[in-house]
């Protein structure tokens, strides 16, 4: 459109010239004044869409000038220049950080994901001339980069018991979250999610966590059955205790081959022999006094 106004405008102000006449003068002004209303609006107002903010450069420095929000907004032309827009809208990165050392020395290798928001009015005054060049087109990798440095830095201060407790990924989410916005609030970040996936570890700590967890496991089994146990010997009277200690006391000596042996009871009987009259004689005879 503006290319056919200019050529229109051109071929009028010739005709006038060459034929002359009021009405060839007078299209020619009018086209002229059109062109120039045009090429005023167009290069002396920029608008800047929804969800956007603009960035505007010197031309006589050639150095930054300012950030202009979304609109529509003056522009000297002589001596600004619009150069590019800057999305405000919520943004993402997401990478795989390898070899990350635990406090024990463990390498391990995990994914992870953000959810940004860029607000360039935010930026301090020393930062804004190199992140406006920069954030158009970089602002995933410079989140990027901080992140895993966020990540060695936080997981270099647990050990691993500590990442595989319950909960620990939610504290670690917010741990590099915490640290996130302290390094880049000034940048005109803000994180509204972090999310770390699966960790993979070495192959054997992985089978020495599992020997651990399983004995965990059996370890805690044999304490709940040994707290039903104290649960039904607490019910025992004292006289059932005696019993009992009793019983271990003879299961112990039978153990180590002692054997007991326990008097006959009431409601036993006793096998007797019934004397002779041959031994009853003798018997008497014996005891006879003798005569002198």
């Amino acid at each position: 459109m503006f290319k056919l106004l200019v050529v229109l405008t051109v071929a009028a102000i010739g005709s006038a010239f060459i034929w002359g006449g009021f009405l060839l003068w007078a299209t020619a002004v009018s086209l002229l004044l059109l062109l120039g209303v045009w090429a005023y609006n167009r290069l002396a107002f920029i608008h800047i869409p929804e969800m956007e903010v603009g960035v505007v450069f010197n031309k006589r420095r050639q150095a930054f000038a300012r950030f202009v929000p979304s609109g529509r907004y003056f522009l000297n032309p002589l001596t600004e220049r619009y150069s590019h827009s800057i999305p405000t809208g919520s943004g993402s990165a997401n990478g795989r950080c390898l070899a990350v050392q635990t406090s024990g020395g463990i390498a391990l290798d995990l994914e992870w994901g953000v959810n940004y928001d860029i607000d360039p009015f935010q930026i301090k005054a020393s930062a804004r001339a190199k992140l406006a060049r920069n954030l158009p087109k970089k602002a995933g990798t410079i989140v990027t980069k901080h992140f895993n440095n966020c990540m060695r830095h936080v997981i270099s201060e647990m050990n691993i018991d500590q990442l595989i407790e319950p909960g620990a990924i939610k504290r670690l989410e917010r741990a590099v979250r915490q640290q996130l916005a302290a390094r880049l609030s000034d940048a005109g970040f803000s994180f509204s999610r972090v999310m770390v996936g699966a960790i993979d570890m070495p192959s054997h700590v992985k089978t020495a966590l599992e020997a651990v967890q399983q004995q965990a496991v059996q370890t805690e089994n044999e304490a709940r059955s040994l707290a039903r146990l104290q649960q039904v010997v607490s019910q025992f009277s004292e006289a059932d205790m005696q019993r009992l200690m009793e019983l271990e006391r003879i299961h112990a000596l039978g153990k180590n081959g002692v054997t007991l042996l326990y008097p006959a009871t009431a409601g036993q009987t006793v096998k007797t022999e019934r004397p002779s009259y041959a031994k009853i004689k003798r018997n008497r005879s014996a005891v006879r006094p003798a005569l002198s």
